[in-house]
C-alpha cells in the first residue's frame, strides 16, 4: 500500500508585496522533513491559467512573489494552488505551509498566516454531496478602526461551478450575499464595516465545496493589507 498522500491548498499573491512561504513547518531532532513533490498552479481572477511551476521539494522556503511576477505582469491578483505530495510515515499529521507577506513601500508590520487547505472541487463525501455543506466563520474585533474588509474566495474546482453564500452579521442583523465561481475563478466580496448603526461582528461562508477563503483587511488611507487570515470550520 502506498504511503503517499496529497495536500491541496491555495493562497493569493498581490503585486507590490514580498511573499514568502515556508514549505514544511514541522521539524524533528533527527533530520529535516521534506515533501515528496510540489507543483504550483497559477490563475488569473477570471480562472485563466498562468501556467504550472514544479518546485524542488528540498527547499525550505519559497519566494512566491518572485516566482509569480514573471508570469503575471499587469494581473491584479493571482491565485496560487499548491499540490504537495508527502509520505505519511514521515508526516503522521498533514504538513502545513505558512506564509509571510509585507507591502514593500509600507511601514506596516508583516503578516504571518497559515496557507488555507482546500479541496479541488470534490466534496468530503461524494455520496452525501447534495446534502453536505461546509460552514466556515470569522469573528472580528469589537472595535476595528481605519480598515475596510473583504472576503477573498477562490475555487479549485476543475469542472464544476461553485455556489456559495457569504453571510455577514451586524449586531442581530443578518445579510446574505450569493457568490458564483467558475472553475479556478477567484473574487473578493466586500464586507460592510457598518450596517444600521451596528459594526461588523462576524462573517460566515456556506458552500458545498471547500474554497480557498481569506478575510483581508486594508487601511482606508493607504490600501495596505493589515489583515490576511483564513476562516475556521466550526461545523461540518
Amino acid at each position: 500500500m502506498s504511503s503517499s498522500a496529497a495536500l491541496c491548498s491555495a493562497t493569493f499573491v498581490d503585486p507590490g508585496y514580498d511573499h514568502i512561504v515556508e514549505l514544511v513547518h514541522q521539524r524533528d531532532r533527527v533530520g529535516q522533513r521534506r515533501l515528496e513533490s510540489l507543483e504550483l498552479d497559477l490563475y488569473e481572477p477570471c480562472g485563466i491559467s498562468l501556467g504550472r511551476i514544479t518546485v524542488d521539494p528540498r527547499q525550505e522556503t519559497l519566494d512566491l512573489a518572485a516566482l509569480v511576477a514573471p508570469r503575471a505582469a499587469g494581473v491584479a491578483r493571482v491565485m496560487v494552488a499548491f499540490d504537495a505530495r508527502y509520505d505519511t510515515r514521515i508526516f503522521p499529521y498533514r504538513p502545513h505551509h505558512y506564509g509571510y507577506l509585507r507591502r514593500r513601500d509600507s511601514p506596516e508590520a508583516p503578516l504571518y498566516y497559515a496557507v488555507n487547505a482546500t479541496l479541488g472541487g470534490v466534496p468530503d463525501r461524494l455520496e452525501t454531496a447534495m446534502r453536505q455543506n461546509n460552514f466556515e466563520t470569522y469573528l472580528f474585533l469589537s472595535r476595528p478602526g481605519g480598515e475596510r474588509y473583504a472576503l477573498r474566495l477562490g475555487s479549485l474546482a476543475r469542472f464544476s461551478t461553485v455556489q456559495a453564500q457569504v453571510i455577514t452579521y451586524h449586531g442581530d442583523a443578518r445579510a446574505v450575499v450569493p457568490v458564483t465561481l467558475m472553475p479556478h475563478q477567484h473574487a473578493e466580496v466586500e464586507l460592510p464595516l457598518e450596517r444600521g448603526g451596528e459594526r461588523l461582528r462576524r462573517v460566515e461562508l456556506k458552500t458545498l465545496f471547500r474554497l480557498a477563503s481569506y478575510v483581508v483587511g486594508r487601511r482606508v488611507d493607504s490600501d495596505a493589507l493589515v489583515l490576511f487570515d483564513h476562516l475556521f470550520t466550526y461545523f461540518k
